[in-house]
């Protein structure tokens, strides 16, 4: 995939004390694209930060946290709409790739893919900068998705050298103050040398002006050659920004009556009017009738300030070596000893008929009780998981899931506001891969044995706190369950045999009210959450 010169690009931090908008606004004042920056904000709307302000054409927030809240696919056509007023649209503001966003659930790496939008990276230079942007990376290359990296903070940044692409920019520390401090000009000026030419975006709007009408023919010789010099970009096949693709323009009103004229220029102005509106109602629209939740519009909203001009006078450049434009698979010496990623040669599974029975038919006895009881819990079951997702997730880790786990995923890639017993959130596909790494990087540095944790074990529901729930696909393991802590390592004793004998224990407990493994109560919170009470 080469790297786009406009349209959308998405901004991810790989840790939260990286600034997201110092970078947004680098590549906002390096860019000679009219740029729109799409927030997405928790709850509340927010204060634009003042490093956007001078460098960015358009600002909009969307709430993820609304109690309506904003699917994907309705974010997917808010981008869309706003492409066609800007040469580039930043979604910037989420905090990782892989973090579920608001109430919906959905991550920026998922809007990414459903956008097919390259990734920038913004890491800083502390000591897990390498881990983190790793993980991001691995990420984006599951999904095959377009990404490079930029470095905030000082210092050489040698410590991001053996991450498997080239850094695309490196920004100071200071960029923020220097905005406050020093005329906006300056910072416009400085920015392009902070990042490679690659994030330099130089496409226009598309659909966003009419074409010039030609000029009426001169009565003396006949010819329809415009009067005045044509637009900067045309030529004889007419304007390359036009709405219609316009004939040669020699001899263009040949043949027409000696009376007519092509387009009056009320005309010209009525339509360019009749755009204009359509597109404001347009983006409107989306904000407001779309489930996009309880929208709010005030100055916070939207802010049409001015455009980026035409030319940006680069400084000398940083010597920063150009990027590949694609995430290439990483080697295995980027994700450790461990745990190398494409070690060996797997087939994927896929269940049967008879497993997929089974799984299914736990699921829905488990969302028929969430739906009488506990509404919210259901809501936040995940739709599925395409099936080739999965198999190039076992691929990639280069262990094969037990059968019952994919169908399980072929249900729900993972859930909000539902836990199994007694706090484990199932995990989708993105947070097994992360959580995995995570795991297998930690046992890289430590002396641990494989009663600790093997690279076999897949982890596919999380405690939030380092724990989680697992398969054991070792020799002989057959998919059974245990559970991870990183002060105690692994243990099976308690835990069913299999993902299937949880799920059937888990509706079980639910339709009859007993405990799970006689420990665990079912019970339903205020807000219509499914919550295990420790018996």
């Amino acid at each position: 995939m080469t790297w786009p010169d406009g349209g959308p690009w998405v901004v991810a931090t790989t840790s939260s004390s990286t600034s997201w908008a110092v970078a947004t606004a680098a590549i906002c004042a390096a860019s000679t694209a009219r740029v729109a920056v799409l927030r997405i904000v928790d709850d509340a709307p927010d204060v634009p930060p003042a490093v956007l302000c001078d460098n960015v054409a358009s600002y909009l927030e969307v709430r993820a946290g609304a109690a309506d809240p904003t699917r994907v696919t309705d974010l997917a056509r808010l981008v869309r709409s706003l492409s066609h007023g800007h040469g580039l649209v930043l979604v910037a503001g989420a905090p990782g790739l892989v973090v579920p966003v608001g109430r919906a659930g959905w991550t920026l790496a998922e809007l990414a893919r459903t956008l097919g939008a390259p990734v920038v990276l913004v890491a800083d230079l502390g000591p897990e900068a390498v881990n983190h942007t790793t993980l991001a990376l691995d990420v984006l290359a599951g999904r095959d998705l377009a990404g490079t990296v930029v470095a905030v903070g000082e210092g050489d940044g040698d410590e991001l050298a053996v991450l498997p692409v080239r850094l695309a920019g490196r920004i100071p520390a200071d960029a923020a103050d220097r905005l406050a401090a020093l005329p906006t000009e300056t910072f416009r000026t400085a920015a392009p040398g902070w990042l490679d030419p690659l994030l330099h975006a130089t496409r226009r709007p598309t659909a966003t002006r009419a074409p010039e009408p030609p000029a009426p023919a001169s009565p003396d010789t006949g010819s329809s050659q415009p009067a005045g010099p044509q637009p900067a970009g045309a030529s004889s096949a007419g304007a390359s920004g036009g709405l219609s693709s316009g004939g040669p323009s020699t001899g263009g009103d040949a043949g027409r009556p000696a009376g007519s004229r092509t387009v009056s220029g009320k005309r010209v102005l009525i339509v360019l009017l009749a755009v204009f509106l359509a597109s404001v109602l347009l983006l409107c629209g989306l904000n407001l009738v779309t489930s996009t939740g309880p929208a709010f519009v005030d100055q916070h909203t939207v802010i049409d300030q001015r455009d980026v001009p035409d030319r940006v006078a680069p400084t000398a450049r940083l010597p920063i070596p150009v990027p590949p434009s694609t995430v290439s698979r990483p080697s295995a010496s980027a994700f450790g000893s461990a745990c190398p990623p494409y070690v060996r040669k797997v087939v994927p599974t896929v269940p049967d008929r008879a497993t997929t029975a089974r799984i299914d038919g736990a699921w829905s006895r488990i969302e028929r009780w969430l739906a009488r009881h506990a509404p919210r819990s259901l809501a936040g079951l995940r739709p599925p998981a395409a099936p080739a997702r999965i198999a190039a997730l076992q691929v990639r880790m280069s262990v094969p899931f037990p059968a019952d786990l994919v169908a399980s995923l072929r249900r729900h890639d993972g859930a909000e506001h539902f836990d199994l017993p007694p706090f484990y959130r199932p995990l989708s596909l993105d947070e097994i891969g992360a959580d995995r790494a995570l795991t297998c990087d930690v046992r890289a540095d430590m002396a641990t044995d494989d009663h600790w944790w093997h690279p076999a074990f897949v982890p596919f529901a999380s405690a939030g706190d380092g724990g989680s729930l697992l398969v054991d696909q070792r020799s002989g393991g057959h998919g059974r369950v245990g559970e991870f802590y990183p002060e105690d390592g692994t243990g099976f004793d308690g835990w069913p045999a299999s993902v299937t004998e949880l799920l059937v224990g888990v509706a079980r407990s639910l339709e009859t009210g007993e405990p799970y493994a006689a420990r665990y109560r079912p019970t339903v919170d205020a807000e219509g959450r499914l919550a295990w009470t420790i018996e």
